[in-house]
């Protein structure tokens, strides 16, 4: 199996020009993931082999999850693999208990050139509409449709995350409204504005706990001889719902969980998946069952190509991202 940057459609929300040059520069980072891919399902396919029980598989993904963190630390501290505004230390920091994050959406937001803020109105106006403009805009939709159909009343919306066991967790908060405005340290309530917030630190956890239960399980059906279903793909997409809402980092929790959720794809299903390019913010806004069939209906493999042509991409793929591999990962990606 051989992952290319096939595998990971730069996001829309991220492209917030309309400069195709500055796309080509973004579309590279998946030159980067695909590497860390590749050396992620190496590493994970000798733990998993050799692995006898549940237990043991899912601290393969658990441990799987340590070292993508730390490789995006790593490519972090290089210029090319570094967030614009980023902190190098928020790539390792985790999210603190009494700090959570917020991602703001609605229209107007991430256009190209000046915008500003009309007080009479009390929304943004001006600038031009860019794709991460546009997706912003749909985010933002998302959001108001939940608040209509859920707290049409309120404009705070507790997202509830059902568990395989039938129990229920709290997972992140959707604001609008002054409690949005609030949240993004406004002193008035912008119009349009939307945000999530994170949820608490102990209920991220179970979270991500429960998407490495749902992949060990896959992996023990693989290892037992069982073909994929639809329901074992429904579970995968649970798990990936399931990580979105636990993140863990300030920075670069994104681009390692899609790494992990191709890496693991790769492993349990023996294809390479090319993930949805709003697998987060889709996580963020949509609800469990609406998140469900939005992955499902998106989600594809990448197919169409020979053999020969897959090792051609993945040549290119390892020679642009060598630039930027940490010397110390150059072997493996285990950390523990």
């Amino acid at each position: 199996m051989i992952i290319t940057a096939a595998s990971f459609p730069t996001p829309e929300l991220i492209k917030t020009t309309n400069n195709p040059g500055l796309w080509d520069q973004q579309d590279g980072f998946a030159r980067f993931q695909a590497a860390a891919a590749n050396d992620s399902l190496a590493w994970l396919d000798e733990r998993l082999d050799a692995a006898t029980t549940n237990t043991e598989r899912s601290a393969a993904f658990v441990q799987l999850y340590r070292n993508l963190a730390e490789w995006r630390y790593q490519l972090g501290q290089r210029e090319e693999g570094r967030s614009p505004n980023a902190d190098v230390e928020q790539y390792h920091r985790p999210i603190p208990a009494d700090g959570p994050m917020v991602g703001v959406y609605g229209a107007g937001w991430r256009s190209e050139g000046g915008v500003r803020i009309d007080y009479a109105a009390n929304r943004l106006v001006g600038g031009s509409e860019t794709p991460g403009s546009r997706m912003s805009d749909r985010l933002g939709e998302i959001i108001q449709s939940r608040f209509d159909a859920e707290a049409p009343d309120s404009d705070v919306l507790q997202n509830r995350v059902a568990l395989p066991d039938g129990r229920s967790i709290n997972g992140n908060l959707l604001m609008r409204g002054e409690a949005a405005s609030s949240a993004r340290g406004m002193p008035f309530t912008l119009e349009g504005l939307y945000a999530t917030r994170t949820g608490a630190q102990d209920d991220r956890r179970a979270l991500q706990q429960e998407a490495f239960a749902l992949l060990s399980g896959l992996e023990e059906r693989r290892a037992a001889g069982q073909a994929p279903d639809a329901g074992a793909r429904r579970e995968f997409g649970q798990a990936a719902y399931f990580l979105y809402q636990g993140p863990e980092y300030e920075r670069g929790g994104d681009a390692m969980i899609r790494t992990l959720l191709v890496t693991a794809h790769a492993r349990v299903f023996d294809e390479a998946l090319r993930i949805p390019q709003d697998v987060d913010v889709m996580a963020h806004t949509m609800n469990q069952q609406a998140y469900a069939e939005h992955f499902e209906r998106t989600r594809s493999t990448v197919s169409g190509q020979t053999p020969a042509a897959d090792e051609q991409h993945a040549a290119a793929d390892e020679q642009q991202a060598a630039a930027v591999r940490p010397p110390e990962r150059t072997n493996s990606l285990d950390r523990g």
